[in-house]
């Protein structure tokens, strides 16, 4: 085996390796198809860009015209027709425009001839009417659509809307293809955001799942009035804000028996949300394995609106939340985690 043959051996695991990783963040980015969309569809210049904008001047006025007027008022439709006809010829001027086409200052009429079957074909309901729409292109002004029967005018305006929408879209089928392809690439690059949400929400689920306090009894060290939920409950529609309130004094805490003895190692903490968070500190995390003898496992000496209390895996029973002052305790959630 050469020396070649050996360094060919070696270099081919790591080429490979980069092929792999070029064809993902191809996959991701779409590089080459978005340059692929781009050589095949040129950009259109100033002059093309013009005219389509004055094509869509010209719709947006006769839609507004349209609109605004009586469904059966027929001069109105006639004065959206002579629009749509003027945007149709805009756009068609600014499709030739695009693909190299003359430009020309003055109203050339053989524009129309320029407009494609299938694009005619498209705009009316029945093929016979094809020749009506050349007749209304080439013809057409305000005063000729106003004087047409009613059946073939309100017909002529509906093509004329249809034809001139198709229009517009032929002439920035460059721009559909590229926000096509970079819809896509927004799409699959959001992919990792969704799949990282999804694993948060995933993990914040099963951190519910595990939570040792759910469904639990506790205890308060006192109850203030009626107010706050009943055992085991730590949401309720009467007490939205707290599940429980103690009286006003030395100490006060709460407690939760978890039936058997468990591994605890956090405990997370929401305090009350809608004021009074200044009651809650300094507060300890205390567990016990009897209900007599505590010992506690964490400390938060300064005002919070959520607290996680983490410490080392211990067995417990019974969890007290306890505040060292003379106050009110009250609390939004508690969450027991081994």
């Amino acid at each position: 085996m050469t020396d070649d043959t050996v360094l060919t051996q070696a270099k081919g695991p790591a080429k490979r390796g980069s092929s792999r990783a070029k064809a993902i963040i191809e996959w991701f980015w779409l590089g080459d198809v978005l340059a692929e969309r781009r050589r095949a569809l040129p950009e259109p210049g100033g002059r093309a860009l013009l005219l389509a904008r004055r094509a869509q001047q010209s719709a947006d006025l006769a839609r507004e015209l349209a609109t605004s007027a009586e469904s059966t008022d027929a001069p109105p439709q006639a004065n959206a027709s002579e629009l749509y006809r003027q945007s149709a010829y805009w756009a068609a001027c600014a499709i030739a425009a695009r693909d190299g086409g003359a430009l020309h200052a003055d109203y050339v009429e053989s524009i129309w001839d320029g407009i494609g079957e299938p694009f005619l074909r498209k705009a009316v309901e029945r093929p016979e009417r094809v020749e009506a729409l050349r007749a209304a292109l080439r013809l057409g002004s305000f005063v000729y659509f106003a004087e047409l029967p009613d059946d073939e005018h309100f017909s002529t305006f509906d093509e004329l809307r249809k034809l001139s929408e198709s229009l517009i879209n032929e002439f920035y089928v460059r721009a559909h293809a590229l926000q096509d392809v970079q819809l896509r690439r927004a799409w699959r690059l959001g992919l990792p955001v969704l799949a990282i949400v999804a694993l948060a929400f995933g993990l914040s689920a099963l951190g519910d799942t595990r939570d040792l306090a759910r469904g639990k009894e506790w205890r308060a060290s006192s109850r203030w009035g009626n107010v706050g939920c009943e055992s085991p409950a730590q949401q309720c529609a009467e007490s939205p804000g707290f599940f429980f309130h103690t009286n006003e004094e030395k100490d006060p805490w709460i407690e939760f028996d978890l039936g058997s003895l468990h591994p605890v190692s956090v405990v997370k903490v929401d305090n009350r949300q809608d004021c009074c968070v200044e009651r809650a500190f300094p507060m300890s995390v205390e567990l016990s394995v009897d209900h007599k003898h505590w010992k506690e496992v964490a400390r938060r000496e300064q005002e919070f609106s959520h607290w996680t209390a983490s410490f080392d895996s211990s067995k417990a029973r019974w969890v007290r939340l306890r505040v060292h002052k003379v106050t009110h305790l009250h609390l939004d959630r508690v969450k027991i985690l081994p």
